[in-house]
């Protein structure tokens, strides 16, 4: 990992885990068949405490960290283009192509030719199309933020502090109007995609005050934080309160985005979550989050055949666990470094130098 930020890999790795605990948990919510066990699991995954939503926060603030200071070379947006590219898509097209096989076992349903296109993409959700594996909807806002991040650098405003700033604000009042809206109209409309946006806004301004030592980042990042996490709280407290299509209750929303954030600064300004494990499971994390629902899927069709649920649930947990480290291990060492590289030889011909 020489050369790269430990602490930032290590909290990948860490949002990585809390996604895969937290997809667990409902599993075994759903499956147990002790009602105070999953009334408790509900409770706390769901009224209380999202751990998935704490990880995604903390990925997304991640992506803010790191994503606008991945333009480089002599010709800067086409490498930007090439990078992204092979590192999103082949690990994704795999656990597309397992997930059309592991979703109909539990399921027993089959997709169209026209929901598979769609998920090719990796934007269905735009296409009108269901995604194939329910955490492909973090990847439209991750691609949002990347066109983003590509018409500010064509504009020279990309490492702009006061930019990042205001698009903090303008993202946080965008939340707050539409909680506002589906509050008093009791709708369904989506209100995560702004908060996540400004997330991400928030990870670019801390890399421009910690590490890049901008003086206007410096000034802006305490009252750019503080508009983010009052606005953020304003947005899921309104949006939630009368939901009628979320699972999560207000409550699990706030704390869970909360903690994502805090997990975030407490990586950038006190170098936590190092550690050579924690390290390891941030440099396969783009896999772990694409896998560990396929390893899911697979113990859910062997669930009928397993007997008692807790002993189930006992070595599912061990499976589902080293089955997802396993399977992301060997998908981040045959495609991902592979993608990588082909990415790298790419730049190497359109830099002259």
């Amino acid at each position: 990992m020489a050369g790269r930020l430990n602490n930032v890999d290590g909290l990948r790795g860490v949002a990585a885990l809390l996604v895969i605990v937290g997809h667990w948990g409902e599993f075994i919510a759903d499956h147990s068949r002790d009602a105070a066990v999953s009334g408790a699991l509900r409770a706390v995954l769901l009224d209380y405490f999202s751990f998935g939503r704490a990880g995604i926060v903390a990925f997304f603030c991640i992506s803010g960290f790191v994503i606008p200071f991945s333009f480089r070379g002599a010709r800067p947006k086409r490498a930007f283009i090439v990078s992204r590219f092979f590192r999103l898509y082949p690990a994704y097209w795999l656990s597309l192509l397992i997930g059309l096989v592991t979703v109909p076992l539990v399921t027993g349903s089959y997709f169209a030719a026209t929901e598979i296109a769609a998920n090719a993409t990796m934007v269905p959700l735009f296409l009108r199309q269901a995604p194939v594996i329910g955490v492909y909807w973090t990847l439209h806002i991750e691609l949002i933020f990347y066109a983003a991040c590509f018409m500010l650098f064509a504009l020279g405003r990309l490492h702009d502090a006061r930019v990042n700033a205001a698009l903090i604000c303008f993202y946080t009042a965008i939340g707050a109007a539409a909680g506002v809206w589906r509050y008093l109209h009791a709708t369904n409309l989506p209100i995560g995609v702004p908060t996540y946006l400004a997330a991400m806004h928030l990870g670019t301004l801390a890399r421009l005050h910690l590490l890049e030592r901008d003086p206007r980042a410096k000034s802006l990042f305490a009252p750019a934080l503080i508009v983010l996490i009052v606005g953020t709280m304003f947005t899921n407290t309104a949006g939630y309160w009368r939901a009628s299509d979320e699972a999560m209750g207000w409550i699990a929303t706030n704390t869970g985005y909360l903690v994502g954030v805090a997990l975030f600064l407490l990586c950038v300004t006190r170098g936590m979550f190092a550690q050579p494990p924690l390290v390891y499971a941030g440099a396969i994390s783009y896999s772990l989050y694409l896998f560990h629902i396929p390893v899911i899927q697979c113990w859910e069709a062997l669930w009928p055949h397993l007997g008692d649920w807790r002993i189930a649930a006992l070595f599912g947990t061990a499976f589902v666990f080293a089955g997802a480290i396993g399977v992301s291990g060997l998908v981040y060492r045959l495609v991902e470094r592979p993608a990588i590289r082909v990415a790298r030889r790419i730049e190497a011909r359109l830099d002259p130098r």
